[in-house]
């Protein structure tokens, strides 16, 4: 039974019917309409599947960089707000996503939220934002001045060297190049003392005071709060993400079938060609979705000890390996399922006859020859209705025309 939806399917893939084969030049118009199809339902899922608030846009970066790592220190702070205050002034290309845009601060952890949001209101403030700006163009200068600094040390160095070495084209360099890092000492001191007289303007503004203040307050438990729901949330998005993805996918594959089954009952062959490839086209991203969660998101959800014990023993390649052995596994019953059950030898033998060719061998046959010259097969047998000689590979007699399978003759 299956194995003749199968057989059909197949046909409806490649024969506009019994009678009318497919033209090669057909079938690479329906190939590229396949592909741009398949293309444009990926693209799709992209789109939509962009639509669900992901983890990392639940949890951005530049919070988890002051909740989780921690990583805000009062010696870097200044450093880090200005990285983020400055960030879309120094995104000028198009077309790009703000960070303090209203939707994405909307689909922030509520602790994220509130961080974003003084942050953005210190960022709209123009006096803090040039002096952010001032500083950072401080920092370019000083860093310039810093690198002449450490090359001129490092020539120093070197004429140090070669005048212990008494050589006298060292010695006259020694007073230039001292003089030249001593005025670029003096440079970077300069520039120290500007930068420090900028940070404390910042440090003193309302905003900023406000912001460290709430970077620091807490009860202890907000960070681990935040961890948990960061697990939780990391560990419910892959099956969101699937179910997000199927209500895409689903009614897609519900139109190209509904189409194809009506195509079919109205016997509209071009339309049932089409729908069938279609069909195929829309099944193909549904099987890649489910198998991605199957074969890589469930095990790791839901045998997490049984990979936490492969990961403490070094040995985390057995999961790899059993996965592999399994593939082989359904690659066997699958090629089986496929030779036996579909293209079995019997319908090779049929192939084979309709191209003229020995059903035992598939050498091409010399006109009206009844025994093969290559293998020796004889090609024709006495038919159990007539008694009168009819090809062994057929199905039928090609005398009285009756089924030779009704009467028991093995097709194998």
């Amino acid at each position: 039974m299956i194995r003749n939806i199968l057989i059909k399917f197949k046909n409806r893939l490649f024969r506009i019917n019994d009678e009318e084969p497919l033209s090669k030049l057909s079938l690479c118009v329906i190939i590229a309409l396949d592909l741009f199809i398949l293309f444009v339902v990926f693209s799709g899922l992209h789109e939509h599947t962009r639509q669900l608030t992901s983890p990392a846009e639940t949890v951005p970066s530049e919070c988890r960089d002051v909740f989780v790592q921690e990583n805000w220190t009062e010696s870097n702070r200044i450093s880090k707000l200005q990285t983020l205050v400055l960030s879309d002034y120094h995104q000028y290309s198009y077309p790009h996503t703000r960070r303090f845009d209203p939707s994405r601060i909307q689909k922030m952890h509520p602790l994220c939220e509130d961080v974003l949001l003084k942050i953005k209101a210190i960022a709209e403030d123009k006096q803090i934002f040039d002096l952010f700006k001032q500083r950072e163009k401080l920092e370019k200068a000083k860093a310039q001045v810093s690198s002449g600094f450490q090359q001129s040390k490092d020539v120093y160095d070197t004429s140090l060297l070669e005048n212990m070495a008494e050589s006298d084209s060292g010695q006259s360099r020694l007073p230039t190049i001292s003089d030249s890092m001593k005025e670029k000492s003096r440079q970077i001191e300069s520039f120290n003392s500007r930068i420090l007289t900028v940070e404390n303007q910042l440090n003193s503004d309302d905003k900023i005071r406000d912001l460290w203040a709430f970077i620091r307050e807490g009860d202890g438990g907000r960070r681990d709060r935040l961890v948990k729901d960061i697990n939780q949330s990391e560990f419910w998005y892959p099956f969101k993400e699937l179910l997000w993805q199927l209500v895409f996918l689903l009614p897609l594959f519900f139109l190209f079938y509904v189409w194809n089954v009506r195509s079919i009952r109205k016997n509209s062959n071009l339309q049932v060609l089409i729908s069938a490839h279609l069909l195929v086209i829309a099944a193909i991203p549904i099987l890649f979705k489910i198998l991605e969660v199957v074969l890589d998101l469930i095990p790791r959800h839901f045998f997490k000890k049984f990979f936490e014990l492969l990961t403490a023993l070094h040995i985390i390649a057995v999961w790899h390996y059993l996965v592999i052995l399994a593939s082989i596994g359904v690659a066997l019953l699958a090629i089986y399922i496929i030779q036996k059950k579909i293209f079995n030898k019997h319908r090779l033998q049929l192939k084979r006859l309709a191209k003229g060719q020995c059903y035992h061998c598939g050498k091409h046959l010399p006109p009206d020859a009844g025994i093969c010259p290559f293998c020796g097969a004889s090609q024709q047998t006495d038919c159990p209705f007539c008694d009168q000689r009819t090809f062994t590979a057929g199905d039928f007699c090609t005398r009285c025309g009756k089924g030779l399978a009704q009467e028991g003759v093995e097709k194998t």
